[in-house]
């Protein structure tokens, strides 16, 4: 049996759009506007070619477009399945994880993974430009829109800044917004590196992803008003759910 948003499909035959552009187009609006919703399972191209009258060819080249535009994944042995299309992520911007979710409308939540103080690692000990024997807070947390893992952040900040950091609720909390209010730190700007990756095995159960699916890796050194160096993080996005996005003028 066919959801109910698939029954009214049609094509138009007489139409200059490729037929497979027009299922493609109808599927993706369906995704959009929450008539097919995330993690829904599409049915199989045989069924759904047969009840709008094409060939399973013509189904697969459509499914192929969406699978491209990151509206549906096709997993081996479970079948196709809706995500909802890629979100843009703006690298010129410098908002945390919960501005950007409540920015889309969504509501955003973590899972706290681990925290400790102690050292830094070399990468996030010249970032920070941390002597020898400082230590930092450092937080790993799975972040979530909407009950959707989105990301995995890994963030180290100077433990000399932020003593007591570990009273907040990480659930809830925005790092950021706890910077600033708690302890007066104004954020100014950052430098990001972007990169991508393939999940590991612990990264795939979190993301809900297969081992050696593409992510968005990004970096981030965050500094202050006052040029300090505040925050070095790692933030491991799902490729399939994301596209990252900037302008640039010609000089």
């Amino acid at each position: 049996m066919l959801s109910e948003p698939l029954y009214s499909f049609r094509v138009n035959k007489r139409d200059p759009q490729p037929i497979y552009l027009q299922i493609a187009n109808q599927i993706q609006a369906a995704i959009e506007n929450k008539s097919i919703t995330p993690g829904a399972l599409l049915p199989p191209a045989q069924v759904l070619s047969e009840h709008i009258g094409v060939s399973k060819m013509t189904l697969r080249q459509a499914y192929g477009v969406l699978e491209r535009k990151g509206y549906i994944e096709t997993k081996r042995g479970v079948g196709t399945y809706a995500l909802g299309g890629r979100i843009e992520k703006k690298i010129a911007g410098m908002s945390s994880f919960s501005e950007e979710v409540k920015a889309r409308g969504g509501v955003p939540s973590s899972k706290l993974l681990g925290v400790r103080i102690g050292p830094p690692n070399h990468t996030a000990q010249a970032a920070l430009a941390l002597e020898d024997g400082e230590l930092v807070y450092e937080m790993k947390r799975l972040r979530y829109s909407d009950a959707t893992p989105l990301a995995i952040e890994m963030v180290q900040v100077p433990h000399r800044l932020f003593r007591g950091l570990d009273q907040y609720e990480w659930k809830s909390e925005s790092l950021y917004q706890v910077m600033e209010d708690a302890y007066g730190v104004k954020l100014l700007r950052c430098l990001s590196e972007i990169m991508a990756g393939a999940a590991t095995r612990e990264q795939a159960e979190l993301l809900n992803v297969g081992v050696g699916s593409p992510l968005l890796v990004i970096n981030r050194r965050s500094y202050s008003t006052q040029e300090v160096p505040i925050e070095y993080s790692v933030t491991c996005y799902p490729g399939n759910c994301y596209k990252a996005t900037f302008s640039a003028t010609r000089e």
